[in-house]
């Protein structure tokens, strides 16, 4: 038996936080014809969630439009949960994109129910993200607070903070992505993961040790307390992503 959520999320048809961690894909095509392509393969690669990166989209800027965009793929993907990310250039996003425009996208696609999640950076602090959570009061869409890096580990006990930090500002579910430079490093994230949920048992929580290295995350960290794991459907967003359909091989050893 896995540690699960004390509080687990439902959405749609799945349960964030429950017996197993959700297989995530991301949708990372930058026109309208490549966002329904991958839309349209969803139901083919038969993922638990998926992710919309909207930060790779070529007209993100172009408010009206993108929302009607998130409607489309919501409309296309049926009850398949949805996780709206702009992801901060700093951060590892495709660009830079206008905030002003992403928190606009993220306010209408919340009004209009088409998403079920949406993801914002520790680094807009508790301000930023107390408005956000305001936004989303009343509805049913809840807030991940994320912070990713690229370039290396921080000290598992760093990592727990930072966790920490995100639960303390009101997070729905905590998240963390680093890049692992020696296995240490790897063992660093599944310690603080299970640290942070034995802390907080009824938080979700998202973690992962990114690239070759940290793979193996991807496939045990749910034992450890990670609710979610993300694989490649038509494309991958980070390094170290495994296909769909190996991935549930694993799950089926590891969570039977």
């Amino acid at each position: 038996m896995r540690l699960e959520a004390g509080k687990p999320i439902k959405a749609s048809k799945q349960i964030l936080g429950g017996e197993k961690p959700l297989v995530c894909i991301p949708l990372v095509g930058k026109t309208r014809e490549a966002i329904i392509s991958e839309a349209n393969n969803v139901p083919v690669i038969a993922p638990d969630i998926i992710e919309l990166r909207i930060d790779a989209w070529n007209f993100i800027e172009d408010v009206p439009r993108s929302i009607e965009m998130v409607g489309e793929a919501h409309k296309i993907v049926g009850d398949t949960p949805i996780i709206l990310t702009c992801r901060g250039d700093w951060e590892g996003g495709f660009k830079k994109v206008d905030d002003g425009a992403k928190f606009a996208v993220y306010a209408g696609a919340v009004e209009l129910a088409y998403v079920d999640f949406i993801d914002a950076e520790l680094k807009y602090g508790g301000e930023k993200l107390g408005e956000l959570l305001e936004t989303l009061r009343g509805t049913k869409t809840s807030l991940i607070v994320s912070f990713h890096d690229f370039k290396a580990t921080p000290p598992k006990e760093e990592l727990f903070s930072i966790m920490e930090k995100e639960i303390q500002v009101g997070a729905h579910v905590a998240k963390l992505a680093a890049m692992p430079q020696r296995e240490e490093d790897v063992l660093g994230v599944l310690e603080a993961t299970l640290a942070i949920r034995r802390k907080y048992p009824d938080v979700p929580i998202i973690s992962m040790s990114m690239g070759p290295l940290g793979a193996v995350t991807r496939l045990v960290g749910g034992v450890f307390g990670s609710d979610l794991t993300f694989a490649v459907g038509s494309k991958a967003s980070a390094p170290g992503q495994i296909p769909v359909a190996e991935l549930r091989k694993c799950f089926g050893v590891v969570y039977p």
